[in-house]
C-alpha cells in the first residue's frame, strides 16, 4: 500500500498527464535509472570531445614557432652551451633589451627548450642541447632558420589560394647565403631519416646509385656509407652543388660521392645505374612532370634496377597527416604546380611509366616519410 507521501506523488502526476493531455500534449516521457545516466554520460562524454581551446591553438600556433625563431636568430642556445646566465647578461652579449629578452627567455621556457634555473639564470634543456647547439652532430638550427625564412611568404596565403599562383620566388632562385641556409636545412632535417632509409633500403651488390635533385647530398653519403662497394652521382643545380661540396667534404665521402650538374626538368640523368633516388622532390611538382621524372629515372636504370621514392605523402583517403597536408600548402606558396599527393597516387604513377613490383616500405614513427620501390623490369 502506497504511504500518504507516495499517494501525493502518484495524484499530482497524474495531474500534470490529464493537464497536458488536456492542451493535446504529449505525455512527457522521462528517463530513469540507467537510462538517465547513460544520457548524462554521453553528454558529457562529447563535451570533453570538443576541446574549447582547440580553434585558440590552431589560430595561435605561429606565435610558438616565432619565439624559437627570434631565439634561434638572436643565437641564445650556442650562447647557453655549457653554462648558464641570466636575461640581463644575455642581453649584453646578444644586444637586445633586457626586459624584452627576459620575456622572450620565458616563453622559450615555457616550450621546454629551455630551463630556468636558481636566481632567474637561464641554461638549455636537453632538446636545445641536442638539436639547437651547433656543436652537436643533431644540430637542427638551419631547419629554423629556413621556416623563419618562409614566414613572410605564409603570410600570402589567402593571395596564392584566390590566385592559385606562388607570391615568391623558390629560395634555389635567391642569392648564395638564401640557398646555402636553405640547402643545410635540408641536410640537418634529412640527416635521421638518411640514416634510417640506409638500415632499411638493403643495397647490397648495387654499385652506382643516381640521386636526383639530390640537394645536400645527405642521402647519398649515408646509403654509401652503409653499403661497401656502392658509390653515389648527385645531380642538382650548380648553385645547389657548391653547397652539397661542402657537406660531402665534411664527411670525407668525396670517393664515394661526386656531384653533377643538372636541371631534372630539362635534361637526362645518365644511364647504366643499378639504383636511383627521388627524395623529396615530387611534391613541388605537377602530376605530369612527376610522371616526366620517373620515366627519365626508368630510362637511366639499367634492367633490374632500383628506383627509391620517398616524399611525405598523404593517406590514400586524402585527409592527412597534417604535415603532409601542410607540404602541400607550402608548395602551393613556393611552387606553380606542386601539391601533396597520396601513396596511393604516387604508386600507380610508377607503374604506369613501366617499374614493376611497386611496393611500400614501412618506415617506423616518428618518420614522417612513405618510401615506394620499384624495379626496371629486365
Amino acid at each position: 500500500m502506497a504511504n500518504g507521501k507516495q499517494r501525493s506523488s502518484v495524484a499530482l502526476e497524474a495531474t500534470k498527464n490529464k493537464a497536458g493531455r488536456a492542451r493535446g500534449g504529449a505525455k512527457t516521457v522521462r528517463p530513469r535509472g540507467n537510462q538517465r545516466s547513460s544520457v548524462t554520460r554521453e553528454a558529457r562524454s562529447a563535451s570533453k570531445a570538443l576541446d574549447p581551446m582547440t580553434v585558440a591553438r590552431i589560430s595561435s600556433a605561429y606565435w610558438h614557432s616565432k619565439v624559437l625563431h627570434v631565439a634561434n636568430r638572436l643565437d641564445v642556445f650556442n650562447r647557453l652551451a655549457g653554462r648558464t646566465a641570466t636575461a640581463e647578461e644575455l642581453a649584453r652579449e646578444v644586444g637586445a633589451d633586457p626586459r624584452g629578452l627576459d620575456i622572450l627567455l620565458i616563453a622559450v621556457t615555457s616550450l621546454g627548450l629551455l630551463e630556468r634555473v636558481v636566481k632567474g639564470r637561464y641554461r638549455n634543456g636537453p632538446l636545445a642541447d641536442t638539436f639547437l647547439v651547433k656543436t652537436s652532430p643533431r644540430y637542427q638550427g638551419g631547419i629554423v632558420s629556413m621556416f623563419e625564412d618562409w614566414y613572410p611568404t605564409w603570410g600570402k596565403l589567402f593571395d596564392a589560394v584566390v590566385t592559385g599562383k606562388p607570391p615568391v620566388e623558390k629560395p634555389h632562385d635567391q642569392g648564395d647565403e638564401a640557398t646555402k641556409t636553405y640547402i643545410y636545412g635540408m641536410h640537418y632535417r634529412g640527416l635521421a631519416q638518411a640514416q634510417l632509409l640506409a638500415r632499411k633500403i638493403p643495397l647490397k651488390g648495387r654499385k652506382r646509385l643516381v640521386d636526383i635533385a639530390g640537394g645536400p647530398g645527405t642521402f647519398s653519403i649515408m646509403l654509401c656509407k652503409a653499403n661497401k662497394g656502392l658509390s653515389a652521382t648527385v645531380i642538382d643545380r650548380p648553385q645547389t652543388l657548391r653547397v652539397t661540396r661542402e657537406i660531402i667534404a665534411g664527411y670525407q665521402a668525396n670517393d664515394r660521392v661526386e656531384t653533377k650538374e643538372g636541371d631534372y626538368l630539362a635534361d637526362t640523368f645518365g644511364a647504366g645505374y643499378d639504383a636511383g633516388l627521388l627524395s623529396s622532390m615530387f611534391n613541388q611538382e605537377s602530376p605530369t612532370v612527376v610522371k616526366d621524372i620517373l620515366r627519365k629515372t626508368l630510362d637511366a636504370l639499367a634492367p633490374g634496377g632500383l628506383v627509391i621514392v620517398q616524399e611525405q605523402l598523404l593517406n590514400d583517403e586524402k585527409s592527412g597527416p597534417a604535415l603532409a597536408a601542410m607540404i602541400g600548402v607550402n608548395q602551393l606558396l613556393h611552387t606553380p604546380g606542386g601539391a601533396a599527393y597520396s601513396g596511393r597516387e604516387m604508386g600507380d604513377w610508377m607503374k604506369e611509366v613501366g617499374f614493376t613490383r611497386v611496393k611500400r616500405v614501412p618506415m617506423p614513427s616518428p618518420s614522417p616519410f612513405i618510401v615506394l620501390t620499384g624495379i626496371k623490369p629486365s
